[in-house]
């Protein structure tokens, strides 16, 4: 469950921030007299929170009175779970820049705290304590205040919450294996007048080094279906005559680098640069096998420079779809039998799904 964050930051960081050290003084005398007027003035600026919550009920349990009620409050509001966070974070060396990052999310109380090491002494100290006869879910609780959470769990029979970092940490390490990427998209000419291959789709396979690292690598083996083709004219070697050929797919073999200039650990977005081998996979109109059989003709052939910006998103393990723009530069006049000009500047635009 999502903590509660408050609604008037900016306020009520400034009477929280009063409080604390009042508050600090009323646990260590034990006045939860005196203390439930300092929480209710923390409450009417920003609303009951995991914090107040806590303190209400250690209060009572010292006091030796009915926390039933206020303890499942706690628990369906998910406070536990906030609070189990909230203690794995304290944990963490960096625990001031996670405080610091998002104050609000902590209701402004840093972590590490003196009220969380005096509610956490108070607590275990009654598990411990023949003066205190507590009641199941009383004890389960006390266990969760003074930071046994795998005690608190077995006893509510509960699994413990995921927190952000962890899941950060499981997405860079589904981010550290090879994967494997399907695409399909469009491929257009640039400023072309009546071109030979006019919007085409495109379909591809790649194989992409980890993402976790700044420079990402693929290869790739892409097609293009030709239609929406028109003819051209080649000179091929079994006649000498221009020959028609008929476009049915242009293949391309190659691969890229790319450097990725924003993690923001589920999203990432790459700039990259590629080489590749096209080819174009033709039907001659006028020429035949001695059987019928039409002639096919695997030229012109060329190679296709492309530049372009991919942004993916995570979407479970290993799992990241995204989506790509690139230029492509594919010289066709190089190929000196070529007779009928072919545009050689082009744009794609793709989607993926990597595995």
């Amino acid at each position: 469950m999502a903590q509660q964050r408050p609604t008037q930051d900016s306020n009520c960081e400034g009477i929280t921030q009063a409080a604390l050290p009042k508050i600090v003084e009323l646990l260590n005398s034990n006045d939860f007299v005196g203390m439930e007027q300092v929480l209710q003035t923390i409450e009417s600026n920003c609303g009951p929170n995991e914090i107040t919550q806590r303190i209400r009920i250690i209060g009572q349990l010292i006091n030796k009175q009915p926390a039933t009620a206020a303890i499942q409050d706690y628990i369906q509001q998910g406070k536990d779970n906030e609070l189990m966070i909230r203690w794995d974070n304290a944990a963490q060396n960096n625990f001031q820049t996670i405080y610091n990052t998002d104050k609000a999310t902590y209701h402004f109380v840093p972590l590490r705290h003196a009220v969380d090491s005096l509610v956490q002494v108070k607590a275990a100290a009654m598990i411990g304590s023949d003066m205190y006869s507590l009641k199941h879910m009383e004890e389960a609780i006390a266990y969760l205040f003074s930071d046994h959470i795998n005690t608190y769990l077995i006893r509510m029979q509960k699994e413990k919450p995921v927190t952000k970092m962890e899941r950060l940490q499981e997405v860079e390490m589904y981010k550290s294996g090879w994967g494997f990427a399907a695409s399909v998209g469009l491929y257009r000419p640039l400023n072309a007048v009546n071109p030979v291959f006019n919007n085409l789709p495109i379909y591809g396979f790649s194989f992409i080094s980890p993402l976790a690292n700044d420079w990402v690598f693929d290869a790739s083996f892409k097609y293009r279906p030709a239609r929406n083709s028109r003819t051209f004219e080649y000179q091929t070697d079994n006649s000498d005559l221009p020959d028609e050929l008929e476009p049915l797919t242009t293949y391309m073999f190659g691969g890229s680098a790319g450097y990725k200039f924003l993690d923001a650990g589920k999203f990432l977005m790459i700039g990259k640069a590629g080489l590749a081998y096209e080819m174009s996979y033709n039907r001659s109109l006028n020429l035949r096998y001695g059987d019928g059989y039409p002639v096919y003709v695997t030229r012109p052939q060329t190679f296709n420079l492309s530049t372009g910006i991919s942004a993916m998103q995570h979407v479970g393990r290993t799992s990241f779809i995204g989506a790509q723009v690139q230029y492509h530069y594919s010289p066709y006049s190089i190929d000196s039998r070529l007779i009928t000009p072919i545009a050689s500047d082009y744009v794609s635009f793709e989607v993926f799904f990597k595995f």
